[in-house]
């Protein structure tokens, strides 16, 4: 059988077909297109945003440019405006207010207070000028009272230029030492009163070893109530109460008891329910060589679950004066509405969010006494004898005191120059102390609490005093010294700070939407009607007028 058709005439029959379905590929692209622009044009017409129809009418080409102008212009408007918002959300999400109502102070505890004499030794028992002398003339010393000076080296000014012929670690002797040749603080503080009553001062008053040496806090929480138990303390040292606490810095008092409960609280405002002691120095015992040359104690005033550093924040009373110390609280609370934001946006923790190594509570300045400790044990192999510590940490001893300071000096420094780099958009290469200190995180605690204290004294012309009165003992001032200490709240309400939130999801959304209705009508229904153009209205089209009139009827 013999081909009807020619090589050439086959040709161009597939040429012909192939034009042929390129049209049709061509006129189908095409009415999609057409299609699409009437559709869209439908949507322009009746959709419910502001300005668009005016693009869909058929009017001269200014006036379609005006309004698009105005849309563009309302559009960036709105995103710009919906983006700060959302920046200033993301960043800044809390807020601290006032509180709508006052707090009674006997809500709160009364502040704990720590008493610091300046003076570290009986020069009975150790002379510190007077070694310090020999030291510093080079008498060889017998090893005993080379470790004693080495003790007192450790809270009184440091010659780092003296030789200390002493082990590189100290154990816990230093402690029994400190409690040997110290003043007897109890033969020293007399006619204590809290609430109006007398109290035996060693019953209100208890040892605890700081920054300072050993001092005496009053209404301090208990070792058990603030340390963990891997936290290793020497004998008597921070022991407070027997009883179990009956407050939390988060939880407030959860027992309904009075006078006698512990943390003991104010019951009334004002000088006639204060707490108040009267000091005695020995004019023998005054020593100008072992720290400032400023005599009389240190006193620092903190709420009961914070560890005191009272070589950091302290006020003084001066030998022969009258001091008293009125104290306003300071207290920020935080919503439930605030955790459900990060720590890193709030800036804040809560106490069940953080747990510390050797505190029971979070505390800013816990977090950072346990951040130093842990740095000075990473840097020099022991700590401070001021730290927590375990049982089988070593104390750093006087050769070691280089490496102490050293290692509290980097830290802050790197957290200084981190800021300051920061501020002025530097780039800061962080360095070891910095990134320890970057671990440690620091942030304040959202339940916090300080006391405000406004101070003012007078001389005290305690002899007289004591001469008109029989029954008190005779001082000679040549020989003695006096001083007196009260302290009370201001007032018996005080206005508390709440942290609550700037923008909630709602407040938000709120503010999302009325930008967006300011600027271009759209609403919820807006949403909704995109969303109708988009899918349903396309399909109810395609059944009522088919396929190739899927955009609807004409107009």
């Amino acid at each position: 059988m013999f081909n009807r058709y020619s090589s050439d005439e086959i040709e161009l029959k597939n040429a012909a077909s192939q034009d042929l379905k390129t049209d049709e590929k061509d006129n189908k692209s095409n009415g999609c297109l057409r299609n699409g622009r009437k559709y869209l044009t439908t949507y322009l017409q009746e959709g419910n945003i502001h300005g668009l129809k005016y693009l869909a009418e058929r009017r001269t080409a200014i006036e379609k440019i005006w309004w698009l102008i105005a849309l563009i212009v309302a559009l960036y408007g709105c995103i710009t405006l919906i983006l700060l918002t959302y920046k200033k959300w993301e960043t800044s999400p809390v807020i601290v207010s006032f509180a709508t109502k006052e707090t009674p102070i006997f809500d709160i505890p009364f502040p704990t207070v720590t008493i610091c004499p300046e003076v570290k030794s009986r020069t009975t028992i150790f002379n510190y000028t007077d070694i310090l002398y020999k030291k510093q003339d080079g008498v060889k010393l017998d090893n005993q009272t080379e470790l004693q000076f080495a003790y007192m080296s450790e809270i009184c000014t440091f010659h780092k230029e003296l030789k200390y012929p002493v082990p590189k670690y100290f154990d816990n002797s230093i402690y029994d030492f400190y409690q040997d040749v110290s003043p007897n603080f109890y033969d020293d503080v007399s006619d204590c009163m809290f609430m109006g009553s007398n109290y035996n001062c060693s019953d209100i008053f208890k040892p605890i070893v700081v920054d300072e040496g050993l001092c005496y806090a009053f209404n301090l929480l208990d070792r058990s109530d603030m340390l963990n138990d891997n936290v290793a303390v020497y004998k008597n040292l921070h022991k407070m109460s027997d009883q179990k606490a009956a407050w939390s810095l988060n939880e407030g008092y959860t027992s309904l008891k009075g006078r006698d409960i512990y943390p003991k609280r104010a019951l009334y405002a004002g000088a006639l329910f204060s707490l108040e002691l009267k000091f005695k120095v020995e004019d023998k015992n005054l020593d100008f060589t072992c720290g400032t040359s400023i005599q009389g104690y240190k006193i620092q005033i903190h709420q009961p679950s914070m560890l005191p550093r009272p070589k950091n924040q302290h006020f003084r009373i001066p030998l022969d004066q009258s001091v008293i110390a009125a104290v306003m609280p300071n207290m920020i609370t935080t919503s439930e509405a605030v955790k459900n934001y990060s720590p890193s946006r709030r800036k804040c923790y809560f106490s069940s969010e953080r747990t510390l190594k050797y505190f029971k509570t979070y505390t800013q300045q816990n977090c950072q006494i346990e951040c130093i400790t842990n740095y000075t044990l990473h840097e020099c192999g022991c700590v401070d004898f001021y730290m927590p510590r375990e049982a089988n940490t070593p104390i750093c001893g006087t050769p070691m005191k280089g490496c102490v300071k050293k290692a509290d000096d980097d830290r802050l420094e790197a957290g200084i120059n981190a800021q300051l780099s920061e501020k002025m958009g530097l780039k800061y290469e962080p360095t070891r102390a910095y990134k320890q200190t970057l671990v440690c995180d620091c942030m304040p605690e959202c339940t916090f609490m300080s006391y405000i204290v406004e101070n003012s004294q007078s001389d005290w012309d305690w002899e007289r005093k004591y001469q008109m009165d029989r029954n008190s003992p005779s001082y000679n001032k040549s020989t003695t010294h006096m001083s007196y200490l009260q302290v009370f709240f201001k007032s018996n309400q005080f206005i508390t700070s709440d942290r609550n939130e700037l923008y909630g999801v709602t407040d938000f959304l709120a503010n999302f939407g009325g930008l967006l209705g300011l600027f271009t009508g759209f609403s919820a229904l807006s949403l909704v009607e995109i969303l109708y153009f988009l899918t349903l209205r396309i399909i109810c089209n395609i059944k009522l007028y088919g396929r190739r009139h899927w955009y609807g009827e004409d107009k």
